[in-house]
């Protein structure tokens, strides 16, 4: 009885900790910054802050990461405040009645970035304690930990491989982390650029909260390689033509408050370089083009720095170090938000009002499955779009001709109009051309939606009528299936039809596609068309499961009552093939770029919801007979060197070749040469090289295409426009299946001058033949990012065709 007293006692303490008596060092165990938190006692932290100051913070949790770890808010304010949350958040969401500035404090989006969850533990506590006077008018809005999972993958490679005491040295193992590093999340996504897209699990639940709250300012805190100084902003150029003049200005007076107490103390920093505004799906730019004022933070440090390192100049660099700089930064934003309340509610109505744009509303036209997966993208960004009115005209721009036209609208069109709360971020992502006011840009400079999901669109600079305020609502398709059909067809017009095809072969379904297009009870079915003959499929319920399947992903089947078709090849030509259900491996390791295996390891399990074997190098030789197709990411690996791979090509294997990994099998047995490129960078003067440079790359910028429409790469595409990512061009013996105009301009995005003569046919993907087997080369990485969703379809033709 007496123990048992005793342990309620303790807990009661716990529970009960006063003020002066609950600090970070009191719940951790240790000063912060002296070890590293895993991300369960972050959240328990947070969790007892709030418990110990109910009336000034509220935590709550806003989902899971794949990997099943809580993502949270933790809200910061007076009393008054933390008890009208909602008030204030519709208040907000109005411009009405406001009298707070919100501070949004976003940490570790970079796993391995550690310093940044740890500095929010101290922040939090200082903001309720000895800085408590900066939220008589803020609310901070802090989530300590965007990417928990990659954080963990580090803390966790730290405590297997930290010396106690630490090393400080670089070259011991702590300073080193493997593969593939703690960067990423789970699918080995940057979340930094996942904002817009949206395409990560943990992306797309913060976003809904974000716009929720939408603040007034918002920073990323960063790190970067151990011997770089502190970064605030301003940023450097580029900026974006919309960012306005009030957002550069405050930029600048934040970092003059930071570089005060950065000032007093003798800590080095720099501003106004490397970190620019331009591409739309950051954590500072997407807040930016939503009305805030969005800034990156980036300390030294990294996955390479650990609890301490020595720099370059001899100086030890330690974690302490590195959170007391951050907490420095985010109180000096908190206080800066403080003392300028009024205008940052005044600048940002300003700028959620009548906006002025070039283009007053897009027309978007297109194949329906296309069409839904961008209204998906939209309405996760609370994107406002609405239908066109049935016989009215409108005069636009069209993308593809690149010619004013008038356009017929029938009513079944989307018009976004730039007039709404998410103008600015519409006019971003949908512009035909994005000015650049430096070519020196930190990431890619084009992403124009419409080319990306392979869609007609015309910008208008008048406002085009809208028919109503309604979201565009498609006809839902119900298939009724006879039953006595010879067999059955579903168009390959859309990713909608690959992740269908997936799904019926999971199944069992036996299905063949059409190499020529036929016509049949007075329709026409394109190249590629899937087909499932009816007495050929023996999986129990047949018809009701390719009914479900069909249902679920909103694809119409056409009955057909006999193989004999009106015109064109009948069902049992040579040019109807089967489809073999792929057995995949997926190459990862040291070898490959964590980033490209990501995406293709995403694409299969979260997009086309089938798995893949992640196979590592040495596992290979063994691995092969279990599989026929291989994926080989981005990357630098010797596999054309490896001669169990090359037999198993030649016996039938299937190889698909990613990105720059192209460059390994540039040899006269693969068909495949990289394009030869002079070099004219010899006689720079220093100063002057990195822009030299940059006239011979090319940043993100997306080509039109030539299509040989035959071949089966290229089947449901009709148009495909690329995302360039490289100067590097390669030529195919066979010319390629998809490539670059002879004369290649690109529609969008810098192309160095030194380089775009070279881009002239430039391979974009192809098929080679290797013995009985065959090599796709996809250099144009379309996984890239998981956004680019004609490019998920051109993979999925490379997967299932022949």
């Amino acid at each position: 009885m007496k123990n048992t007293f005793f342990v309620l006692s303790i807990l009661l303490s716990f529970n009960t900790i006063s003020f002066s008596q609950f600090s970070p060092e009191r719940f951790l165990g240790y000063p912060v910054g002296t070890k590293f938190t895993r991300h369960d006692r972050v959240v328990s932290y947070f969790q007892a802050l709030e418990a110990n100051f109910p009336k000034e913070v509220k935590t709550e949790s806003y989902g899971k990461t794949y990997e099943g770890r809580e993502l949270l808010t933790v809200f910061i304010g007076t009393e008054e405040t933390i008890k009208n949350l909602e008030g204030i958040k519709k208040n907000h969401a109005l411009l009405d009645k406001e009298n707070l500035s919100i501070v949004w404090l976003s940490y570790n989006v970079h796993g391995n970035e550690s310093s940044g969850t740890e500095a929010a533990i101290e922040t939090a506590y200082r903001l309720v304690t000895d800085k408590k006077e900066y939220l008589k008018n803020v609310l901070v809005i802090m989530d300590p930990c965007l990417n928990p999972d990659g954080r963990d993958r580090y803390v966790n490679f730290y405590y297997q491989y930290g010396n106690a005491p630490f090393d400080v040295h670089s070259f011991s193992a702590e300073h080193n982390e493997t593969w593939p590093g703690g960067r990423p999340n789970h699918y080995l996504f940057d979340l930094n650029r996942d904002w817009a897209w949206m395409t990560q699990i943990e992306s797309k639940q913060r976003v809904a909260v974000y716009n929720q709250w939408l603040p007034h300012v918002h920073v990323d805190f960063h790190e970067q390689g151990i011997n770089e100084p502190y970064y605030f902003p301003p940023a450097a150029e580029p900026y974006h033509e919309v960012i306005t003049n009030w957002q550069r200005d405050f930029q600048k007076e934040i970092g003059k408050n930071h570089a005060s107490y950065f000032d007093k103390e003798g800590w080095m920093y720099f501003s106004k370089e490397i970190f620019d505004l331009l591409y739309p799906s950051y954590g500072d730019t997407y807040p930016t083009y939503s009305g805030s004022i969005g800034m990156t933070y980036e300390q030294g440090g990294s996955g390479r720095a650990g609890l301490a390192v020595i720099t370059q100049v001899g100086d030890t660099l330690k974690l302490t170090d590195r959170v007391q700089h951050h907490v420095t930064t985010g109180l000096s934003t908190v206080e800066m938000a403080s003392k300028n309340t009024p205008r940052l509610i005044k600048e940002f109505k300003s700028f959620h009002g009548n906006k002025n744009y070039k283009y007053k509303s897009f027309i978007l036209s297109g194949e329906d499955q296309r069409l839904a997966s961008l209204l998906t993208l939209l309405d996760n960004n609370q994107v406002e779009y609405n239908l066109s009115v049935e016989n009215n005209s409108a005069k636009g721009y069209n993308y593809n001709s690149k010619k004013q036209e008038q356009v017929k609208l029938t009513g079944k069109e989307v018009i976004i109009s730039t007039n709404q709360p998410k103008g600015t971020l519409v006019n971003v992502l949908f512009e035909p051309k994005t000015y650049l006011s430096d070519s020196l840009t930190y990431d890619i400079s084009a992403w124009t939606l419409p080319f990306a999901y392979g869609l007609e669109c015309w910008a208008s600079t008048d406002y085009v009528k809208e028919g109503g305020k309604r979201s565009y609502v498609k006809t839902v398709i119900t298939n009724s299936l006879d039953p006595t059909a010879y067999a059955y067809v579903v168009e390959w017009n859309s990713f909608q039809s690959a992740k269908f095809l997936a799904q019926a072969l999971k199944a069992g379904m036996r299905v063949y596609y059409n190499e020529k297009s036929f016509e049949s009870q007075g329709k026409k079915f394109n190249e590629g068309s899937l087909i499932f003959m009816r007495t050929e499929n023996k999986v129990s319920d047949f018809i009701n499961q390719l009914t479900k399947i069909a249902n679920e992903h909103q694809l119409a089947v056409s009955s057909i009552k006999s193989g004999f078709v009106d015109k064109g090849v009948d069902f049992g030509s040579y040019s109807v093939k089967p489809i073999e259900v792929p057995t995949i491996g997926l190459m990862i390791g040291e070898d490959f770029s964590s980033l490209s295996v990501g995406e293709v390891w995403h694409f299969f399990e979260q997009q086309l919801k089938c798995s893949a074997h992640l196979i590592w190098q040495s596992d290979l030789d063994r691995s092969l007979k279990n599989i026929n197709t291989l994926i080989i990411p981005e990357g630098q690996h010797g596999l054309s060197e490896n001669q169990t791979f090359l037999n198993w090509v030649k016996d039938g294997g299937h190889a698909i070749v990613m990105g720059n990994s192209a460059t390994g099998f540039c040899k006269e047995e693969f068909g495949i040469s990289e394009k030869e490129l002079k070099d004219s960078t010899s006689g720079i003067g220093y100063g002057q090289f990195e822009r030299e440079q940059i006239s011979s790359t090319i940043i993100g910028a997306i080509f039109n295409t030539q299509l040989d429409n035959s071949h089966p790469l290229s089947f449901g595409l009709n148009k495909y426009h690329t995302l360039k990512l490289s100067s590097t061009a390669y030529q195919l013996k066979d010319a390629g299946v998809i490539r670059l105009d002879k004369i290649a301009q690109p529609e969008n995005g810098f192309v160095g001058y030194k380089v775009l003569n070279n881009q002239s046919n430039a391979l974009v993907a192809g098929k080679t033949s290797y013995g009985r087997g065959n090599i796709t080369f996809l250099v144009d990485n379309p996984l890239f990012r998981g956004f680019w969703e004609q490019g998920k379809q051109l993979f999925s033709n490379a997967l299932f065709f022949e």
